[in-house]
């Protein structure tokens, strides 16, 4: 029975985040394709219709969408970003074209029915995620558990954010991949047949195609397999059995990754081509502090249910003990890398967007936590409850404030924060309590705080 409760979680989720996109009419005189999915988008119309990926087809005249290029040493144009993000646009564009066209609309690949499609295509990606993690959790925990994992993290988390009202980015689709990888993976670790071989090499593919710093995740996989509670010798003989599966895997891995070397080889002149010109990784001088706990975007700031995944590492026992070093190393190791980058509050967005789909690894922490609180007494269980939903409350409010820009997108400061906190009015003399950070010193390596 509480198996189909949290399936029927899962539907009514899925329920309400439609109903969400539904509602923001705002959509219909908002531009979707902006900012980085400019970069995301641009390979699938340049493939499907206009079929060049020299990208000389923005200069055709009448062609109203907006096309971004990076210049390479061979004087061509490139998309900055990889094209993991656009192959899982793919199936939704295919729709909103062949929409377009019966119904006799401007098939250009930016007309109003692209727009919107991008947007649907985070929901339907999100929702396939939620239902691949429900069966991973559904592995560790009761049904009751993975039903508060799920409502958590949907609900409580800025995974609601880029699931709906910026469904467009590339956060929801890593947060997909990383749950059919992990998902993959565990059904692999049981028996390593051809068919889940492939699926596994695929996804891992595809989460370093949409980000590259995904391998991170990647990692915590390979720890988990020899943390797990069987002796060395079992693990090595189960790795020697594997044999040309193994070489099977990332084989699939590595012809996902190949249309992306062989664009960059045509149109770079290089096999592995740095599309991010003038912007690097200062890890010298990572902004970890800033990154987590700053009033900008600090992740336990404006995620602050995330504090109970952290409670819920310090109670992994049991079958899901295995899982706790394997999330600590991954997940300090991606700290280190994603704000090791120049831009560590990752430009416009709410909370710190870049561990959106690291969800996937502190659902197994945040499970845990649940797990034991719901062995503890009434008053335990009771204080959790309000918690959970006062973080819920928060995200979702937050998330009202931010859309309306009263929650500055990049600007956020202390004073800031509380002189907005609970309210929906701008306060007096707001532009002055925002707090501008300066880029261009941020690419230099130097403080980005005025």
């Amino acid at each position: 029975m509480s198996k189909k409760i949290s399936f029927l979680i899962c539907l009514l989720l899925s329920m309400y985040y439609i109903k969400s996109t539904v509602d923001l009419s705002p959509w219909k005189h908002k531009t979707i394709i902006d900012q980085d999915i400019i970069f995301y988008y641009g390979y699938v119309p340049a493939t499907f219709i206009y079929h060049d990926l020299s990208f000389h087809f923005p200069s055709q005249p009448g062609f109203k969408g907006t096309v971004w290029c990076i210049p390479t040493p061979t004087g061509n144009g490139i998309q900055k970003m990889t094209m993991g993000t656009a192959i899982l646009y793919s199936p939704v564009f295919g729709i909103a074209h062949l929409y377009t066209k019966l119904t006799g609309g401007l098939a250009d690949g930016y007309s109003p029915n692209y727009q919107m499609a991008l947007i649907w295509a985070g929901v339907l990606y999100f929702i396939l995620g939620l239902f691949l993690l429900r069966k991973i959790l559904l592995q560790f925990f009761s049904g009751s558990v993975v039903s508060l994992v799920l409502v958590a993290l949907s609900l409580g988390t800025n995974l609601f954010n880029y699931a709906s009202w910026e469904g467009a980015m590339s956060h929801v689709y890593s947060f997909f991949v990383f749950a059919l990888a992990l998902w993959a993976f565990l059904k692999w670790l049981k028996s390593p047949k051809v068919p889940i071989t492939i699926i596994l090499g695929l996804a891992l593919g595809l989460l370093v195609l949409i980000r590259p710093t995904n391998i991170t995740f990647v990692l915590f996989l390979v720890l988990y397999f020899f943390f797990r509670p069987i002796s060395l010798k079992e693990k090595w003989t189960l790795i020697l059995g594997l044999k040309w599966k193994l070489l099977l895997l990332v084989a699939a891995a590595f012809m996902v990754c190949l249309p992306q070397i062989i664009y960059w080889k045509i149109f770079s002149g290089q096999y592995f081509f740095f599309s991010y010109l003038g912007e690097r990784f200062y890890f010298n001088n990572p902004h970890i502090i800033e990154g987590l706990f700053s009033y900008n975007k600090g992740w336990f700031v404006y995620t602050p249910l995330m504090w109970l995944a952290v409670a819920g590492l310090f109670v992994m026992r049991g079958a899901y003990k295995a899982w706790l070093w394997p999330t600590v190393i991954a997940m300090t190791i991606t700290f280190y890398i994603t704000f090791s980058w120049w831009c560590w509050w990752y430009g416009g967005g709410f909370s710190c967007r870049a561990l959106v789909e690291f969800y996937v690894v502190m659902s197994i922490p945040l499970g845990a936590f649940f797990t034991y609180i719901l062995q503890k007494k009434f008053i335990y269980r009771t204080i959790t409850t309000v918690v959970l939903v006062f973080f819920i409350w928060l995200n979702l409010f937050q998330l009202r404030q931010y859309r309306t820009s009263l929650l500055h997108w990049d600007s956020m400061s202390k004073q800031a924060y509380w002189a907005i906190w609970s309210k929906q009015t701008w306060p007096q003399n707001y532009d002055k309590m925002l707090l501008h950070l300066d880029a261009e010193k941020a690419k230099k390596g130097e403080s980005a705080f005025p």
